[in-house]
């Protein structure tokens, strides 16, 4: 029982390791082009991510077929092939072990080490979207020299590989196809993942679930592929006094009437994402509304724009760095009359310690307080945002939109 059920297994994984194999062989392929044209970046950018997650599975499966064949002897070899023929057939299987370890783990190695064409790039691994995948040897942490030579090694290797694995599969089928048709030994239903009449019940089950298991994954792993928007609109999140508060003895501000939003693009397709948690310091003199005081504290591990790779790119050292920037601050230093009833505002902005000059913003008064907004744009350059990585905006586009509206009410 034991053994017919190790046979079910080691098919299916035979066969969701191919299916693997051969998908992402097709989608670095075209990745390769693809990430280099701007029409074509967005869709690139999500194809990256399949690419990497299908990689890390074929891993996973490699390593469990693997056990089982150390674990359980193998079907042999149909009788009367010669010798030639077996021996080929026997180091056949043992590269393919190979390739599909080598493989993978050296495209984790060079994304590991976080760099690209001379340049750090700090872009996470996401397994279909589900988790984070952690990085090798810390090797992201590592300085620029290492981080440069074991990008470069890695991906030589990995390219190398990568057409070892597609000659190697080539002649795989090839030697399948012959024993079908020319030999007719029987060798390539053996291989097929479908039960026969006449298989024990226990590998007939085995194999339907498994095989329809294995439908499924690859049906979830194409609507991923090609259905996932490269940018998917801001989420409408749920915000509370608790994100968005004044300090005491300020005017309250109404969370539900106050955003600070930002828009940009990303690899020629646009996003617009939110800061979910804010405090403000209003105090609106109204004898005198020139000597008002207006900061608001932002705390930047808030920011999101609901795409996944986004919001685990931006808390990083390039971009944010939370960890030794917790909060951008913004102070108005002037507030002048419009001549119309409504005051201009202008003020300081600091980013990652860097103060940058913001103007354009309103401020107005009503019977129900006073409501504050505009939009105004900074440049990524003067915040040191992704400069390291991206000093061009090739990726993502120097300017970025700033969009302010908020409502308080009088102390």
């Amino acid at each position: 029982m034991a053994e017919r059920q190790y046979t079910a297994a080691a098919i299916l994984l035979h066969w969701a390791i191919a299916l693997a194999i051969i998908a992402n062989l097709a989608l670095g392929w075209w990745m390769r082009d693809a990430i280099l044209v701007p029409g074509s970046q967005a869709s690139a950018v999500v194809v990256y991510q399949v690419h990497k997650s299908l990689g890390l599975s074929v891993l996973a499966l490699s390593l469990l077929r693997l056990g089982l064949r150390l674990i359980y002897p193998v079907p042999g070899l149909p009788d009367g092939m010669p010798t030639w023929q077996r021996v080929g057939a026997t180091a056949t299987h043992w590269l393919f072990y190979g390739l599909m370890l080598g493989l993978p783990l050296s495209g984790w190695l060079m994304v590991s080490s976080q760099w690209r064409d001379g340049a750090p790039l700090e872009v996470p691994t996401l397994w279909f979207g589900l988790f984070e995948v952690p990085h090798l040897f810390g090797l992201h942490e590592a300085d620029a020299a290492i981080r440069d030579v074991s990008y470069g090694r890695s991906l030589m290797a990995h390219e190398i590989m990568a057409i070892g694995a597609a000659a190697l599969l080539l002649l795989h089928v090839g030697a399948a196809l012959k024993h079908q048709f020319k030999d007719r030994d029987g060798l390539l239903l053996r291989m097929l993942p479908l039960p026969k009449p006449a298989a024990a019940p226990a590998r007939r089950w085995t194999l339907r679930l498994g095989f329809a298991a294995l439908l499924l994954a690859s049906l979830a792993v194409a609507y991923q592929a090609l259905m996932t928007p490269a940018a998917p609109q801001t989420g409408d999140a749920v915000v509370t006094s608790s994100d968005i508060r004044s300090v005491p003895g300020s005017w309250p501000v109404i969370a539900s009437e106050s955003v600070i939003e930002f828009a940009g693009s990303h690899a020629g397709s646009p996003f617009r994402g939110r800061f979910n948690r804010w405090q403000s310091d209003v105090d609106i003199n109204l004898n005198n509304i020139t000597k008002s005081r207006i900061v608001v504290t932002v705390e930047t591990a808030s920011a999101s724009d609901g795409i996944k790779l986004h919001d685990e790119t931006l808390p990083g050292k390039e971009w944010f760095s939370v960890d030794a920037h917790p909060t951008s601050r913004y102070e108005a230093t002037l507030i002048e009359g419009n001549g119309d009833g409504s005051y201009r505002v202008d003020g300081i902005l600091t980013i990652k310690g860097q103060p940058i000059a913001i103007s354009g913003l309103r401020l107005t008064l009503d019977d129900d307080g006073a409501r504050i907004g505009g939009q105004t744009v900074i440049n990524r350059a003067d915040a040191d945002l992704g400069m390291a990585s991206d000093p061009g905006g090739s990726w993502v586009s120097m300017d970025i939109d700033l969009f302010i509206k908020s409502r308080f009410a009088p102390q």
